[in-house]
């Protein structure tokens, strides 16, 4: 039960003003969308709309990439937000009221979207916003779960970021880099580090300003050894992408990363818990069509 579940009669409403034929599938658990979108791939359909937010959509296209052959491509993507962050769709430019974005879900208008591609736990999955090991990715584990009300907006997220700063302790990292210049390896002390295929994660969070999801590369975002306090002063900042300017961030373009680090420093993506380190990144461009104004 959601704000998608409440949508559903408003979207079945809407279709039947449209010579569109569609089928409406609602997701019962974790997974479900998956394999929704595994099977509609499999079927042959053309395009799938996810309803929700970004774990939804994360879902939704880890299914579509799975469900079809090697050399086939996936259905076009849709993306009607209805989640607490609803990242990819600031990154697209799309409307964040679910109504106004369904026609361009349904439009002709497609153009290509880059994925992410991480391999970790012996799993490899796509994301399509951020993801990231360290102090954010406690923080995504910790909001893991049911949550309700206030606790799956950016008060939640907030006060949930609070919480796991006072426990969390900076990790010794080590990060080996593939850039279109060559190759880096970096070690030392970070509080996080995120890879970033769009501007956003975390529900609106600026993390990489510069990043586009349709150039091929990825954004890292490398946050050394920055106290409490000082993440403290920087996490407002960061929602406008000012965090750029602390003397211990860098951003650096790249298309692929490998990060080895301590026992238990876990990795999310597009704000789901992924596993723990290590784990290798890499990029897939225009590896699917989305439903945008381009």
């Amino acid at each position: 039960m959601g704000r998608a579940h409440e949508l559903e009669p408003r979207i079945r409403a809407a279709l039947r003003g449209t010579d569109i034929q569609a089928t409406v599938l609602e997701t019962r658990e974790p997974g479900h969308g998956e394999r929704l979108a595994a099977a509609a791939a499999d079927l042959g359909h053309d395009r799938v709309i996810a309803v929700g937010g970004d774990g939804t959509v994360n879902e939704i296209i880890n299914g579509l990439m799975d469900g079809v052959a090697p050399g086939v491509p996936p259905p076009v993507l849709g993306v009607v937000p209805a989640g607490s962050g609803n990242d990819l769709a600031r990154s697209l430019g799309l409307p964040l009221a679910p109504l106004d974005a369904l026609p361009l879900a349904l439009g002709e208008r497609t153009r290509p979207l880059d994925l992410g591609v991480a391999t970790c736990d012996g799993q490899v999955r796509h994301f399509h916003a951020a993801g990231g090991t360290g102090f954010d990715a406690q923080v995504a584990f910790a909001m893991a779960g049911k949550r309700r009300g206030w606790q799956r907006g950016r008060a939640g997220y907030f006060v949930t970021t609070l919480t796991e700063l006072w426990r969390y302790r900076n990790r010794e990292l080590s990060v080996r880099l593939a850039t279109p210049d060559g190759a880096r390896h970096l070690e030392g002390r970070f509080l996080f580090i995120a890879f970033a295929n769009g501007p956003y994660y975390g529900g609106g969070m600026k993390i990489s300003p510069e990043a586009s999801n349709r150039d091929g590369l990825l954004d890292v975002c490398l946050v050394g050894d920055i106290s409490r306090l000082g993440a403290v002063k920087e996490l407002p900042g960061i929602y406008r992408g000012a965090h750029v300017n602390h003397r211990l961030v860098e951003i650096a373009r790249v298309l692929e990363l490998r990060i080895d680090g301590p026992p238990q420093t876990r990795v999310h993506l597009d704000g789901e818990p992924l596993g723990e380190l290590p784990v290798e990144i890499r990029v897939r461009p225009a590896a699917l069509q989305v439903a945008a104004v381009d």
